[in-house]
Protein backbone atom coordinates (compact mmCIF):
# COMPACT_ATOMS: atom_id res chain seq x y z
CA UNK A 1 0.00 0.00 0.00
CA UNK A 2 2.62 2.48 -0.90
CA UNK A 3 1.72 5.53 -3.61
CA UNK A 4 5.13 6.31 -4.48
CA UNK A 5 6.90 3.88 -8.17
CA UNK A 6 9.87 4.44 -6.35
CA UNK A 7 9.34 2.66 -2.77
CA UNK A 8 6.99 0.15 -4.57
CA UNK A 9 9.86 -1.05 -6.68
CA UNK A 10 12.08 -1.13 -4.42
CA UNK A 11 9.94 -2.90 -1.54
CA UNK A 12 8.62 -5.12 -4.08
CA UNK A 13 11.70 -6.75 -5.58
CA UNK A 14 12.85 -6.78 -1.58
CA UNK A 15 10.26 -9.01 -0.77
CA UNK A 16 10.57 -11.43 -3.51
CA UNK A 17 14.91 -11.21 -2.95
CA UNK A 18 13.47 -12.05 0.76
CA UNK A 19 11.18 -15.05 -0.19
CA UNK A 20 8.57 -13.16 0.81
CA UNK A 21 5.24 -13.08 -1.13
CA UNK A 22 4.04 -10.24 -2.06
CA UNK A 23 0.53 -8.88 -1.86
CA UNK A 24 0.11 -5.66 -3.98
CA UNK A 25 -2.49 -3.66 -2.81
CA UNK A 26 -3.74 0.00 -4.09
CA UNK A 27 -4.02 2.76 -2.01
CA UNK A 28 -7.38 4.48 -1.91
CA UNK A 29 -7.83 6.96 -4.58
CA UNK A 30 -10.68 9.25 -3.50
CA UNK A 31 -11.14 9.80 0.21
CA UNK A 32 -15.30 10.38 -0.52
CA UNK A 33 -15.26 6.11 -1.59
CA UNK A 34 -12.65 5.61 1.65
CA UNK A 35 -15.80 3.31 3.31
CA UNK A 36 -15.73 0.63 -0.23
CA UNK A 37 -12.02 0.52 0.42
CA UNK A 38 -12.11 -0.42 3.43
CA UNK A 39 -14.32 -3.26 2.53
CA UNK A 40 -11.76 -4.29 -0.15
CA UNK A 41 -9.18 -4.25 2.13
CA UNK A 42 -10.86 -5.98 4.54
CA UNK A 43 -11.57 -8.96 2.23
CA UNK A 44 -7.96 -8.89 0.69
CA UNK A 45 -7.16 -8.89 4.32
CA UNK A 46 -9.16 -11.89 5.32
CA UNK A 47 -8.12 -13.79 2.29
CA UNK A 48 -4.38 -13.74 2.38
CA UNK A 49 -3.50 -13.14 5.81
CA UNK A 50 -0.49 -10.81 6.26
CA UNK A 51 2.30 -11.38 8.70
CA UNK A 52 2.58 -7.33 7.97
CA UNK A 53 1.43 -4.60 5.86
CA UNK A 54 3.42 -1.99 4.08
CA UNK A 55 2.01 1.03 3.62
CA UNK A 56 2.05 5.19 3.38
CA UNK A 57 1.40 6.96 7.26
CA UNK A 58 -1.54 8.44 6.02
CA UNK A 59 -3.02 5.19 5.73
CA UNK A 60 -2.13 3.38 8.80
CA UNK A 61 -5.71 4.98 11.04
CA UNK A 62 -7.95 3.38 7.25
CA UNK A 63 -5.72 0.07 8.12
CA UNK A 64 -6.49 0.04 11.66
CA UNK A 65 -10.11 0.66 11.56
CA UNK A 66 -10.26 -2.23 8.47
CA UNK A 67 -8.25 -4.67 9.78
CA UNK A 68 -7.15 -3.91 13.37
CA UNK A 69 -3.46 -4.08 12.44
CA UNK A 70 -0.59 -1.26 12.09
CA UNK A 71 1.19 -1.30 8.90
CA UNK A 72 5.07 -0.56 8.90
CA UNK A 73 5.87 2.45 7.18
CA UNK A 74 8.58 2.32 3.90
CA UNK A 75 10.98 5.01 5.93
CA UNK A 76 11.16 2.13 8.72
CA UNK A 77 11.33 -0.71 5.92
CA UNK A 78 14.44 0.96 4.12
CA UNK A 79 16.19 2.27 7.44
CA UNK A 80 16.75 -1.31 8.73
CA UNK A 81 19.64 -3.37 8.73
CA UNK A 82 19.92 -7.00 6.48
CA UNK A 83 18.76 -9.83 8.53
CA UNK A 84 19.07 -12.63 6.21
CA UNK A 85 21.07 -14.28 2.44
CA UNK A 86 18.95 -13.67 -0.15
CA UNK A 87 16.29 -16.48 -1.52
CA UNK A 88 16.54 -18.87 -4.51
CA UNK A 89 13.29 -19.76 -5.22
CA UNK A 90 11.90 -22.55 -7.38
CA UNK A 91 10.14 -22.38 -9.99
CA UNK A 92 6.65 -23.29 -9.06
CA UNK A 93 6.62 -21.56 -5.63
CA UNK A 94 4.59 -18.23 -5.67
CA UNK A 95 6.32 -15.20 -6.68
CA UNK A 96 3.05 -12.64 -5.62
CA UNK A 97 -0.63 -12.35 -5.17
CA UNK A 98 -2.47 -10.71 -7.75
CA UNK A 99 -5.61 -9.72 -6.43
CA UNK A 100 -8.69 -9.21 -9.44
CA UNK A 101 -9.87 -5.58 -9.56
CA UNK A 102 -13.52 -7.00 -8.88
CA UNK A 103 -15.39 -5.58 -12.05
CA UNK A 104 -17.72 -8.26 -11.92
CA UNK A 105 -17.24 -10.09 -8.15
CA UNK A 106 -15.39 -9.68 -5.25
CA UNK A 107 -11.25 -9.90 -4.87
CA UNK A 108 -9.82 -12.97 -6.00
CA UNK A 109 -6.07 -13.66 -4.73
CA UNK A 110 -4.08 -15.24 -8.07
CA UNK A 111 -1.46 -16.77 -7.51
CA UNK A 112 1.60 -16.13 -9.99
CA UNK A 113 4.43 -18.38 -9.93
CA UNK A 114 7.79 -17.39 -10.78
CA UNK A 115 7.59 -19.84 -13.73
CA UNK A 116 4.47 -18.07 -14.79
CA UNK A 117 6.40 -14.59 -14.71
CA UNK A 118 9.11 -15.94 -17.36
CA UNK A 119 7.14 -17.62 -19.39
CA UNK A 120 4.59 -14.61 -19.85
CA UNK A 121 7.53 -12.32 -20.26
CA UNK A 122 9.47 -13.69 -22.51
CA UNK A 123 6.24 -14.71 -24.81
CA UNK A 124 5.74 -10.93 -25.04
CA UNK A 125 9.32 -9.60 -25.54
CA UNK A 126 8.89 -12.41 -28.49
CA UNK A 127 6.09 -10.52 -29.81
CA UNK A 128 6.97 -7.18 -29.25
CA UNK A 129 10.86 -7.88 -30.04
CA UNK A 130 11.74 -5.03 -27.84
CA UNK A 131 15.70 -4.39 -27.79
CA UNK A 132 17.25 -2.22 -24.88
CA UNK A 133 19.31 -0.51 -27.05
CA UNK A 134 16.68 1.26 -29.30
CA UNK A 135 12.83 0.62 -26.91
CA UNK A 136 11.90 2.85 -23.83
CA UNK A 137 9.20 1.90 -22.06
CA UNK A 138 6.59 4.98 -20.65
CA UNK A 139 3.75 4.31 -18.07
CA UNK A 140 1.41 5.88 -15.93
CA UNK A 141 -0.65 2.45 -15.06
CA UNK A 142 -0.82 1.99 -11.20
CA UNK A 143 1.85 -1.19 -10.25
CA UNK A 144 -1.10 -2.63 -8.17
CA UNK A 145 -2.77 -4.29 -11.10
CA UNK A 146 -0.96 -6.96 -13.54
CA UNK A 147 -0.96 -4.51 -16.75
CA UNK A 148 0.88 -2.02 -14.88
CA UNK A 149 3.10 -4.35 -12.83
CA UNK A 150 3.80 -6.60 -15.04
CA UNK A 151 3.21 -5.80 -18.33
CA UNK A 152 5.44 -2.50 -17.93
CA UNK A 153 7.47 -3.15 -14.35
CA UNK A 154 8.47 -6.98 -14.24
CA UNK A 155 8.62 -7.33 -17.94
CA UNK A 156 10.58 -4.49 -18.93
CA UNK A 157 12.99 -6.09 -16.07
CA UNK A 158 13.59 -9.12 -17.71
CA UNK A 159 14.03 -7.49 -21.31
CA UNK A 160 16.32 -5.53 -20.11
CA UNK A 161 14.32 -2.04 -21.44
CA UNK A 162 14.34 1.04 -19.51
CA UNK A 163 10.59 2.43 -18.23
CA UNK A 164 9.93 6.12 -17.51
CA UNK A 165 7.27 6.01 -14.68
CA UNK A 166 4.91 8.68 -14.20
CA UNK A 167 2.71 8.53 -11.23
CA UNK A 168 -0.74 7.84 -11.94
CA UNK A 169 -2.46 10.62 -9.88
CA UNK A 170 -0.52 13.14 -12.55
CA UNK A 171 -1.71 11.79 -15.22
CA UNK A 172 -5.34 11.80 -13.57
CA UNK A 173 -4.61 15.41 -12.60
CA UNK A 174 -3.20 16.32 -16.43
CA UNK A 175 -3.51 13.25 -18.91
CA UNK A 176 -1.50 14.73 -21.86
CA UNK A 177 1.69 14.38 -19.59
CA UNK A 178 1.32 11.11 -20.78
CA UNK A 179 2.30 12.22 -24.24
CA UNK A 180 4.86 14.60 -23.31
CA UNK A 181 6.93 12.52 -22.04
CA UNK A 182 6.37 9.67 -25.02
CA UNK A 183 7.53 12.83 -27.22
CA UNK A 184 10.23 14.31 -24.79
CA UNK A 185 12.32 10.65 -24.43
CA UNK A 186 11.11 9.37 -27.82
CA UNK A 187 9.35 6.41 -26.61
CA UNK A 188 8.76 3.65 -28.37
CA UNK A 189 6.13 1.34 -26.15
CA UNK A 190 3.56 2.28 -23.95
CA UNK A 191 0.16 0.48 -22.76
CA UNK A 192 -3.29 1.82 -21.46
CA UNK A 193 -7.15 1.31 -21.60
CA UNK A 194 -9.18 2.28 -24.37
CA UNK A 195 -10.41 5.63 -21.85
CA UNK A 196 -6.81 7.38 -21.57
CA UNK A 197 -6.58 7.08 -25.23
CA UNK A 198 -10.11 8.73 -25.52
CA UNK A 199 -8.91 11.12 -22.99
CA UNK A 200 -6.13 12.43 -24.35
CA UNK A 201 -7.23 13.09 -27.45
CA UNK A 202 -9.85 15.21 -26.07
CA UNK A 203 -7.35 17.34 -24.26
CA UNK A 204 -4.32 17.66 -26.04
CA UNK A 205 -4.59 21.36 -27.60
CA UNK A 206 -2.78 22.25 -30.38
CA UNK A 207 -0.07 24.20 -28.80
CA UNK A 208 0.87 21.35 -26.38
CA UNK A 209 1.13 18.86 -29.60
CA UNK A 210 3.18 21.97 -31.33
CA UNK A 211 5.86 20.46 -29.51
CA UNK A 212 5.76 16.61 -29.55
CA UNK A 213 7.06 14.16 -32.17
CA UNK A 214 5.42 10.78 -31.60
CA UNK A 215 7.43 9.28 -34.68
CA UNK A 216 9.24 6.80 -32.23
CA UNK A 217 6.40 5.63 -30.63
CA UNK A 218 5.76 2.00 -32.70
CA UNK A 219 3.86 -0.52 -29.84
CA UNK A 220 0.77 1.45 -28.60
CA UNK A 221 -0.97 -1.11 -27.06
CA UNK A 222 -4.67 -0.99 -25.56
CA UNK A 223 -6.13 -3.59 -23.58
CA UNK A 224 -7.52 -4.37 -19.81
CA UNK A 225 -10.88 -3.13 -21.34
CA UNK A 226 -13.24 -3.31 -24.61
CA UNK A 227 -11.12 -1.52 -27.49
CA UNK A 228 -13.49 0.95 -29.59
CA UNK A 229 -12.74 1.40 -32.62
CA UNK A 230 -13.98 4.73 -33.23
CA UNK A 231 -11.42 5.93 -30.10
CA UNK A 232 -8.44 4.23 -31.21
CA UNK A 233 -9.30 5.53 -34.83
CA UNK A 234 -9.78 9.18 -33.67
CA UNK A 235 -6.74 9.18 -31.47
CA UNK A 236 -4.74 8.01 -34.65
CA UNK A 237 -6.12 10.64 -36.73
CA UNK A 238 -5.57 13.60 -33.93
CA UNK A 239 -1.91 12.75 -33.69
CA UNK A 240 -0.38 12.10 -37.24
CA UNK A 241 0.20 15.65 -37.97
CA UNK A 242 2.73 14.86 -34.88
CA UNK A 243 4.02 11.57 -35.98
CA UNK A 244 2.21 8.49 -35.13
CA UNK A 245 2.05 5.84 -36.86
CA UNK A 246 -1.62 4.71 -37.19
CA UNK A 247 -0.06 0.76 -37.48
CA UNK A 248 1.46 1.58 -34.09
CA UNK A 249 -1.78 0.62 -32.76
CA UNK A 250 -1.53 -3.07 -30.76
CA UNK A 251 -4.90 -4.15 -29.36
CA UNK A 252 -4.40 -6.76 -27.00
CA UNK A 253 -5.91 -9.28 -24.69
CA UNK A 254 -4.83 -10.48 -20.93
CA UNK A 255 -5.98 -11.45 -17.74
CA UNK A 256 -4.45 -11.96 -14.48
CA UNK A 257 -5.17 -15.87 -14.28
CA UNK A 258 -3.00 -16.14 -17.38
CA UNK A 259 -0.34 -13.82 -15.43
CA UNK A 260 -0.84 -11.24 -18.15
CA UNK A 261 -0.65 -11.44 -21.84
CA UNK A 262 -2.71 -14.17 -23.71
CA UNK A 263 -2.87 -12.47 -27.57
CA UNK A 264 -0.90 -8.98 -29.32
CA UNK A 265 -2.01 -7.63 -32.68
CA UNK A 266 1.66 -8.21 -34.37
CA UNK A 267 3.92 -4.85 -34.16
CA UNK A 268 2.75 -2.87 -37.31
CA UNK A 269 -0.27 -4.54 -38.01
CA UNK A 270 -2.25 -1.80 -36.69
CA UNK A 271 -5.95 -2.17 -35.61
CA UNK A 272 -7.55 -4.95 -37.16
CA UNK A 273 -11.48 -5.61 -37.34
CA UNK A 274 -14.03 -7.65 -38.43
CA UNK A 275 -17.90 -6.16 -38.63
CA UNK A 276 -20.68 -9.14 -38.37
CA UNK A 277 -24.26 -8.88 -38.85
CA UNK A 278 -25.86 -7.49 -35.74
CA UNK A 279 -28.76 -9.71 -35.46
CA UNK A 280 -27.40 -13.04 -36.21
CA UNK A 281 -24.38 -12.44 -33.54
CA UNK A 282 -26.72 -11.56 -30.75
CA UNK A 283 -29.53 -13.79 -31.35
CA UNK A 284 -27.09 -16.73 -31.97
CA UNK A 285 -23.91 -15.97 -31.57
CA UNK A 286 -23.45 -16.17 -35.01
CA UNK A 287 -20.22 -14.80 -36.64
CA UNK A 288 -21.51 -13.74 -40.27
CA UNK A 289 -18.79 -11.22 -41.76
CA UNK A 290 -20.39 -8.43 -43.68
CA UNK A 291 -18.71 -6.06 -46.25
CA UNK A 292 -16.61 -3.02 -43.68
CA UNK A 293 -18.28 0.13 -44.43
CA UNK A 294 -21.72 -1.36 -45.79
CA UNK A 295 -23.42 0.66 -43.59
CA UNK A 296 -24.00 2.26 -40.21
CA UNK A 297 -24.62 0.12 -36.87
CA UNK A 298 -28.11 1.30 -37.55
CA UNK A 299 -28.39 -1.37 -40.46
CA UNK A 300 -27.32 -3.77 -38.10
CA UNK A 301 -23.88 -4.57 -38.08
CA UNK A 302 -21.30 -4.91 -35.47
CA UNK A 303 -17.33 -4.29 -35.60
CA UNK A 304 -15.29 -6.23 -33.71
CA UNK A 305 -11.86 -5.83 -33.03
CA UNK A 306 -9.04 -8.26 -33.67
CA UNK A 307 -6.72 -9.16 -30.72
CA UNK A 308 -4.11 -10.40 -32.88
CA UNK A 309 -2.26 -13.93 -32.78
CA UNK A 310 -1.83 -16.09 -29.47
CA UNK A 311 1.65 -15.47 -28.18
CA UNK A 312 3.89 -18.06 -28.11
CA UNK A 313 3.01 -21.17 -25.67
CA UNK A 314 -0.73 -20.45 -25.49
CA UNK A 315 -3.46 -22.58 -27.14
CA UNK A 316 -6.90 -21.42 -27.02
CA UNK A 317 -10.56 -22.94 -27.73
CA UNK A 318 -13.92 -21.81 -27.31
CA UNK A 319 -16.60 -23.48 -26.02
CA UNK A 320 -20.28 -22.26 -27.36
CA UNK A 321 -22.68 -21.86 -24.65
CA UNK A 322 -24.42 -26.03 -25.04
CA UNK A 323 -20.54 -26.78 -23.79
CA UNK A 324 -19.74 -28.17 -27.35
CA UNK A 325 -16.51 -26.73 -29.13
CA UNK A 326 -17.39 -23.94 -31.16
CA UNK A 327 -15.89 -23.13 -34.54
CA UNK A 328 -14.75 -19.80 -36.35
CA UNK A 329 -18.33 -19.05 -36.91
CA UNK A 330 -19.50 -19.13 -33.30
CA UNK A 331 -19.21 -17.25 -30.32
CA UNK A 332 -18.12 -18.34 -26.79
CA UNK A 333 -16.51 -18.58 -23.73
CA UNK A 334 -12.54 -18.36 -24.85
CA UNK A 335 -10.50 -20.96 -22.83
CA UNK A 336 -6.60 -21.23 -22.56
CA UNK A 337 -4.12 -23.34 -21.70
CA UNK A 338 -0.12 -22.69 -21.76
CA UNK A 339 2.45 -22.57 -19.28
CA UNK A 340 1.60 -18.78 -17.81
CA UNK A 341 -1.75 -19.74 -16.13
CA UNK A 342 -1.83 -19.25 -13.14
CA UNK A 343 -1.80 -21.86 -9.85
CA UNK A 344 -5.04 -20.96 -9.13
CA UNK A 345 -6.50 -18.51 -6.13
CA UNK A 346 -5.07 -18.38 -2.89
CA UNK A 347 -7.14 -20.12 0.03
CA UNK A 348 -10.04 -20.58 -2.48
CA UNK A 349 -10.31 -24.74 -3.38
CA UNK A 350 -13.53 -24.93 -4.59
CA UNK A 351 -13.19 -21.44 -7.15
CA UNK A 352 -9.51 -22.79 -8.21
CA UNK A 353 -11.25 -26.34 -9.00
CA UNK A 354 -13.84 -24.43 -11.11
CA UNK A 355 -12.13 -21.99 -12.83
CA UNK A 356 -8.82 -23.95 -13.77
CA UNK A 357 -9.75 -27.32 -14.96
CA UNK A 358 -7.76 -30.25 -16.88
CA UNK A 359 -5.24 -27.73 -17.25
CA UNK A 360 -7.82 -25.44 -19.12
CA UNK A 361 -8.25 -21.43 -17.46
CA UNK A 362 -12.04 -20.48 -17.93
CA UNK A 363 -11.89 -16.62 -18.33
CA UNK A 364 -15.31 -15.95 -17.87
CA UNK A 365 -14.91 -13.92 -21.26
CA UNK A 366 -16.53 -14.54 -24.50
CA UNK A 367 -14.69 -14.08 -28.45
CA UNK A 368 -14.01 -16.60 -31.20
CA UNK A 369 -11.14 -17.37 -33.12
CA UNK A 370 -10.83 -16.75 -36.43
CA UNK A 371 -7.94 -16.91 -39.52
CA UNK A 372 -5.39 -17.34 -36.25
CA UNK A 373 -6.70 -14.31 -34.37
CA UNK A 374 -8.77 -13.73 -31.16
CA UNK A 375 -11.33 -11.85 -30.93
CA UNK A 376 -12.91 -11.49 -27.47
CA UNK A 377 -16.34 -9.98 -27.54
CA UNK A 378 -17.30 -9.57 -23.96
CA UNK A 379 -17.89 -10.86 -20.38
CA UNK A 380 -20.23 -13.72 -19.90
CA UNK A 381 -21.64 -12.29 -16.43
CA UNK A 382 -21.69 -8.79 -18.05
CA UNK A 383 -24.29 -10.06 -20.39
CA UNK A 384 -28.07 -8.23 -21.00
CA UNK A 385 -30.72 -10.10 -21.14
CA UNK A 386 -33.86 -8.44 -22.31
CA UNK A 387 -36.92 -10.79 -23.24
CA UNK A 388 -35.19 -13.55 -23.81
CA UNK A 389 -32.39 -11.56 -25.90
CA UNK A 390 -28.78 -11.27 -25.16
CA UNK A 391 -26.55 -7.92 -25.76
CA UNK A 392 -23.22 -6.82 -24.89
CA UNK A 393 -23.24 -4.15 -22.38
CA UNK A 394 -20.13 -2.47 -24.43
CA UNK A 395 -22.66 -1.94 -27.59
CA UNK A 396 -25.52 -0.22 -25.41
CA UNK A 397 -22.72 1.76 -23.44
CA UNK A 398 -21.14 3.25 -26.01
CA UNK A 399 -24.29 4.43 -27.99
CA UNK A 400 -25.06 6.61 -25.73
CA UNK A 401 -21.51 8.53 -25.84
CA UNK A 402 -21.29 11.67 -27.85
CA UNK A 403 -24.70 13.05 -26.51
CA UNK A 404 -23.81 16.50 -24.81
CA UNK A 405 -23.82 16.49 -20.94
CA UNK A 406 -22.90 12.65 -20.96
CA UNK A 407 -19.43 11.99 -19.72
CA UNK A 408 -17.62 9.60 -21.64
CA UNK A 409 -16.77 6.40 -20.56
CA UNK A 410 -19.57 7.41 -18.13
CA UNK A 411 -21.93 5.09 -18.73
CA UNK A 412 -23.00 1.53 -17.68
CA UNK A 413 -25.74 -0.97 -18.88
CA UNK A 414 -27.10 -3.58 -17.32
CA UNK A 415 -30.00 -6.26 -16.45
CA UNK A 416 -32.42 -6.70 -13.54
CA UNK A 417 -33.18 -10.44 -12.48
CA UNK A 418 -36.42 -9.51 -14.39
CA UNK A 419 -34.65 -8.95 -17.57
CA UNK A 420 -35.36 -4.84 -17.40
CA UNK A 421 -32.45 -3.03 -19.26
CA UNK A 422 -31.02 0.02 -17.34
CA UNK A 423 -28.87 2.55 -18.33
CA UNK A 424 -27.21 4.27 -15.65
CA UNK A 425 -24.87 7.69 -17.17
CA UNK A 426 -23.18 10.12 -15.27
CA UNK A 427 -23.70 13.82 -17.08
CA UNK A 428 -23.14 17.53 -16.18
CA UNK A 429 -25.83 19.09 -15.34
CA UNK A 430 -24.93 22.66 -16.69
CA UNK A 431 -24.49 21.06 -20.64
CA UNK A 432 -26.90 18.51 -20.23
CA UNK A 433 -30.56 19.30 -22.17
CA UNK A 434 -33.60 18.49 -20.10
CA UNK A 435 -34.40 15.38 -22.22
CA UNK A 436 -31.54 13.71 -22.22
CA UNK A 437 -32.50 10.67 -20.58
CA UNK A 438 -35.02 10.64 -23.50
CA UNK A 439 -32.22 10.92 -25.90
CA UNK A 440 -30.47 8.13 -24.61
CA UNK A 441 -32.70 5.66 -24.84
CA UNK A 442 -33.67 7.23 -28.87
CA UNK A 443 -30.12 6.53 -29.50
CA UNK A 444 -29.96 2.78 -27.77
CA UNK A 445 -32.80 1.94 -29.87
CA UNK A 446 -31.56 3.49 -32.96
CA UNK A 447 -27.94 1.96 -32.39
CA UNK A 448 -28.63 -1.04 -30.73
CA UNK A 449 -32.25 -1.93 -31.38
CA UNK A 450 -33.75 -2.38 -28.00
CA UNK A 451 -35.24 0.54 -26.03
CA UNK A 452 -34.06 1.10 -22.26
CA UNK A 453 -36.54 0.19 -19.49
CA UNK A 454 -34.85 2.87 -17.26
CA UNK A 455 -32.35 5.44 -17.62
CA UNK A 456 -31.10 7.24 -15.08
CA UNK A 457 -28.42 10.19 -14.81
CA UNK A 458 -26.22 10.28 -11.78
CA UNK A 459 -23.83 13.44 -11.09
CA UNK A 460 -20.19 12.63 -12.10
CA UNK A 461 -17.86 10.54 -9.60
CA UNK A 462 -21.13 8.21 -8.80
CA UNK A 463 -20.22 5.36 -11.05
CA UNK A 464 -18.64 2.54 -9.30
CA UNK A 465 -14.83 1.58 -10.37
CA UNK A 466 -12.04 -0.52 -9.86
CA UNK A 467 -9.04 1.11 -8.42
CA UNK A 468 -7.66 0.19 -12.15
CA UNK A 469 -10.20 2.77 -13.74
CA UNK A 470 -12.91 -0.09 -14.91
CA UNK A 471 -16.44 0.51 -14.37
CA UNK A 472 -17.84 -1.81 -12.23
CA UNK A 473 -21.27 -2.85 -13.68
CA UNK A 474 -22.52 -5.96 -10.75
CA UNK A 475 -21.84 -2.77 -8.42
CA UNK A 476 -24.23 -0.46 -10.15
CA UNK A 477 -26.66 -3.33 -10.49
CA UNK A 478 -26.36 -3.74 -6.70
CA UNK A 479 -26.69 -0.10 -5.70
CA UNK A 480 -29.49 0.33 -8.22
CA UNK A 481 -31.65 -2.78 -6.71
CA UNK A 482 -30.79 -1.00 -3.26
CA UNK A 483 -32.42 1.76 -4.48
CA UNK A 484 -29.52 4.01 -4.93
CA UNK A 485 -30.59 5.65 -8.01
CA UNK A 486 -33.50 7.46 -8.55
CA UNK A 487 -35.95 5.01 -11.05
CA UNK A 488 -37.38 7.13 -13.84
CA UNK A 489 -37.90 5.34 -16.92
CA UNK A 490 -36.67 6.42 -20.17
CA UNK A 491 -38.31 9.70 -20.24
CA UNK A 492 -37.40 10.66 -16.93
CA UNK A 493 -34.01 12.84 -15.29
CA UNK A 494 -32.52 10.49 -12.26
CA UNK A 495 -30.07 11.11 -10.22
CA UNK A 496 -27.83 9.76 -7.08
CA UNK A 497 -29.78 9.92 -3.79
Amino acid sequence: MLSGQREFIVAFIGMVSAGVIPVPVFPPAMLTRIEAYRERLHSIHSSCEPRHIIADESLFDICVDAVGTKPIGYAELAAGEPTGELVEAEGGEPLFLQYTSGSTAMPKGVVVTHDNLLENARAMDQALGTSGERDRFVSWLPLYHDMGLIGCMLGPLVYEVPVWFIPPYEFARRPTTWLDWMSKISGTFSYAPNFAYELVTRRATDKQMAGWDLSAWRGAGVGAEPVRPRTMREFAERFAGVGFDANAITPSYGLAEGTLGVAFTTIGDGLRTLSVDRAAFEEEGAVRPVEPGAGAEATGTREIVSCGPLLSGWEARIRAASGEPADESTEGQIEIRGGSVARGYWGARELSEETFRDGWLRTGDLGFLRDGELYVTGRTKDLVIHHGRKYHPTDIEWSALGLPGVRPDHVIAFSTPDERLVVVAEHKPASSPPDLAKQIATRVRGSVGVTPDDVVLVKPGTLPKTSSGKLRRAACRDAYSQGAYSHNGPAGHGGAK
